[in-house]
């Protein structure tokens, strides 16, 4: 232990030391951290007390999980599928049904009685030439017994469409939504800094990142994620990072989802004033989008392309050398370079990458050079040469 604390940091160093409960120590630890100053000296002192402080919110969110699963007896779990997963969320008879049978081939039962879907229904819908997974989830509203495990269909997805109906002032269930989204520690605010962590089962620690490592370098990231018990991972990072930020992740339970709002039924009689209310109710928060499945546009495309701007990622095609590009994309998050696609293709193209040749909006002009650290534009084609 580092002897020049302040009094009042050794005061809560025993307060601690002395706690029973997760909880307890958990409120202590916080405060100690705060009251220990920041210097050389204590930087390893603080930096194993936050990795203490991660472990034990990592146990009380286990312990809360299994005690909400034994509590609730339902369970829902849906496989990714596609280029992501989007959750259809709202109260009863809001029209997710029927929205999920406009965009994907799903065909959900639709009915006039409250709580007709009872389990998530996925489906798939198609945006050009990539599949995006759409799953509609059971109302989440007061007393169902189902809410947890929605609540965590939501924490697992890769945004959130919630689905409101203007037939009727839509504030009220959507403040009550919002206050559960809350509850489960998702965010709807799309933070400076976003890191997400991909688990795998093998094959170390991959890092990507879009923006600037500013006192700290890849090394130093995958040090600190394997301090932390996790050796097999793809991390992703978008903005300006400092190593105290990741460590801020590690110590946080908080997930961010994109979102945007449809708003439903807006073809009925009085649903433009409830439009005016929910926007300015919601404060800019997300993007309200008005609609009507009963009277849907003759193109979708242009709600699609919402739905798949949620993702944040791009579209890139390969081709080998004297060869034609892929059908199919590689579908990769946007700031996504060169030299990640070869390692995402094949370990000897990433180790033996000599440069690579672009067809797309990324470049000057089509087939022109580029090297490993080159930034990727949705649609651009690649062809990458070895040594």
């Amino acid at each position: 232990m580092v002897t020049n604390l302040p009094p009042q940091a050794k005061a809560l160093m025993r307060e601690y030391q002395e706690a029973k409960s997760i909880p307890e120590k958990i409120a202590k630890l916080e405060a100690l951290i705060s009251a220990i100053p920041e210097h050389k000296g204590t930087e390893k002192l603080r930096r194993n007390l936050k990795k203490t402080l991660a472990k034990l919110k990592r146990e009380l969110e286990e312990r809360e999980k299994k005690r909400a699963k034994s509590s609730s007896g339902i369970r829902f779990s849906v496989k990714k599928e596609g280029a992501g997963q989007i959750v259809l969320v709202g109260d009863t008879l809001t029209g997710k049904s029927s929205l999920l049978s406009l965009l994907t081939n799903a065909k959900p039962t639709i009915g006039s009685s409250p709580f007709t879907t009872r389990t998530p229904i996925p489906g798939m819908m198609e945006y050009l030439d990539v599949q995006v997974q759409l799953v509609e989830v059971p109302a989440i509203s007061i007393g169902v017994p189902w809410l947890n495990s929605a609540l965590s269909l939501c924490r697992n997805a890769d945004g959130i469409v919630f689905v409101v109906d203007l037939s009727r002032d839509p504030i009220d269930s959507l403040k009550f939504i919002f206050e559960r989204i809350k509850s489960a520690k998702i965010t709807l605010k799309k933070p400076s800094v976003r890191i997400e962590v991909e688990k795998r089962s093998s094959g170390g620690i991959q890092v990507f990142c879009s923006g600037c490592l500013k006192d700290c370098d890849v090394r130093d990231i995958i040090e600190l994620f394997k301090s932390y018990g996790l050796n097999n991972a793809f991390i992703k990072i978008w903005g300006d990072v400092s190593l105290s930020d990741v460590e801020r992740y590690m110590d946080s339970s908080i997930v961010y989802k994109p979102s945007l709002i449809i708003a439903n039924k807006i073809d009925v009689d009085g649903s433009m004033d409830n439009l005016v209310k929910l926007e300015k109710s919601l404060g800019g928060l997300t993007k309200v989008i008005p609609f009507s499945c009963i009277n849907p546009p003759l193109d979708l495309l242009k709600l699609k392309s919402e739905i798949y701007g949620m993702l944040n990622v791009i579209r890139v095609y390969t081709k080998e050398v004297g060869g034609s590009p892929s059908k199919k994309p590689l579908v990769v998050p946007k700031g996504f370079r060169v030299i990640d696609v070869a390692k995402i293709i094949h370990s000897q193209l990433y180790n033996n990458f000599g440069y690579a040749r672009v067809w797309g909006s990324s470049v000057k002009f089509d087939g022109e050079r580029v090297g490993p650290d080159h930034i990727l534009n949705d649609g651009d084609i690649v062809e990458i040469r070895t040594k």
